[in-house]
């Protein structure tokens, strides 16, 4: 089988009690079956600790439980954990082993990625300035995904690749390289739907063939940076942002950090200071395009690939647009609380608190989906009138 990962994935190494937030507090951490097993059978103090560490849950999974802030109970006071000093590293379950890893498995591929939800992946990923890229990794095995159609995983795996062509073409503004990626996957899913409708998945085939000549016949048209910010100046709307942003206050609150996000929100955006603190930020000397199209490029690593199993391209590629939109928001915001600045730092923490809210709930990530399912709410051109 093949392990795909992002460049970068052997870089990270987790920085312990040096790191600012805490993977073990904030939220519930699972305990896989095996583990709740083992953790049931170790004797002394520190197994009935375990022991009464952990519940059984209403879904019937396990859990640790959580003192204080939402700490896991095995986290001692300077952030390290109790687990792993008394166990070893080979006494953590699954979760824990695996974090801030992700994977989706097609064809013969896993694919694996780091999650922003970590500050030190975070800050793996935006201290680059190179185009981020996947590579292959040959592994013994197979991936047991036999079901998947060959014809639409090779598609994908395109449709994936020309994404971030797309998004990663710096002769052109970030502005447009989103408006251009959301025309090319509103295409791959109509294509893919005709093939669907055909029963004929070698469309696909026929359709990337026709795609790549074109492409290579045609012209490169390239803007400058002054036209970039005036396309992204018009582009600002507060009904725009009060509507992207409405189905976020209804998610799930999985932090103190995603609460005091909507009250700043709601004490800084109004309507007639909206356009005014957006553009301070866009025009500033700390803003840049670099940060959005490694966040662009994550979502699109994080979500498209999902589509062989549903084929809903497009809906993933809304996800990665309207999270990235937010996030714009997320930092002029922080931008204005800094007095007109906006760091490395502070690019990493808004990724991440968004990250940890959206993508580490079942459920608000799956409401995000059902939303840019929506066409009156995330229709492509009102989505490209946000850009």
């Amino acid at each position: 089988m093949i392990l795909r990962v992002p460049e970068y994935y052997e870089e990270f190494s987790c920085i312990a009690d040096k790191c600012k937030d805490s993977c073990c507090a904030g939220w519930e951490i699972d305990i896989d079956e095996d583990s709740y097993g083992y953790y049931n059978s170790v004797e002394g103090d520190f197994g009935a600790r375990l022991k009464d560490s952990m519940f059984v849950a209403e879904d019937g999974g396990y859990r640790f439980k959580l003192k204080g802030p939402k700490r896991c109970a095995m986290l001692n006071d300077q952030n390290l954990c109790d687990l792993y000093t008394a166990l070893g590293e080979e006494a953590l379950c699954e979760v824990c082993t695996e974090y801030p890893r992700f994977s989706i498995a097609y064809g013969d591929v896993e694919q694996k990625g780091l999650s922003l939800s970590c500050e030190e992946a975070g800050r793996i990923l935006f201290s680059r300035t190179e185009p981020e890229k996947l590579v292959d990794i040959e592994l013994p095995g197979i991936c047991d995904d036999g079901e998947d159609d060959p014809l639409c995983v090779s598609f994908m795996e395109w449709v994936q690749n020309e994404a971030v062509f797309i998004l990663q073409n710096r002769e052109h503004s970030i502005a447009r390289r989103m408006q251009e990626f959301l025309t090319f996957c509103d295409q791959a899913q109509g294509i893919l739907n005709h093939a669907q409708a055909k029963d004929d998945f070698s469309i696909l085939e026929e359709w990337r063939v026709r795609v790549t000549e074109h492409k290579s016949d045609s012209p490169e048209l390239k803007e400058g940076e002054n036209e970039s910010v005036a396309r992204m100046e018009q582009s600002l709307s507060y009904k725009d942002f009060s509507e992207r942003f409405s189905f976020f206050l209804t998610m799930e609150e999985l932090d103190e950090e995603w609460i005091h996000t909507k009250a700043e929100f709601a004490e800084l955006f109004h309507e007639d200071t909206y356009v005014t603190l957006m553009t301070e930020y866009l025009m500033s000397p700390d803003y840049s395009e670099l940060y959005y199209e490694h966040l662009l490029v994550y979502f699109v690593y994080r979500y498209l690939m999902n589509a062989v199993y549903d084929y809903d391209i497009l809906s993933y590629a809304k996800m990665a647009i309207v999270s990235t939109l937010v996030i714009r928001d997320m930092d002029a915001a922080r931008f204005k609380k800094n007095g007109g600045k906006f760091t490395l730092a502070d690019r990493i923490d808004t990724a991440r608190i968004f990250s940890k809210e959206v993508e580490h709930s079942d459920g608000n990530a799956d409401d995000l989906k059902e939303m840019c399912m929506m066409e009156e709410i995330t229709a492509v051109d009102a989505l490209k009138r946000q850009i």
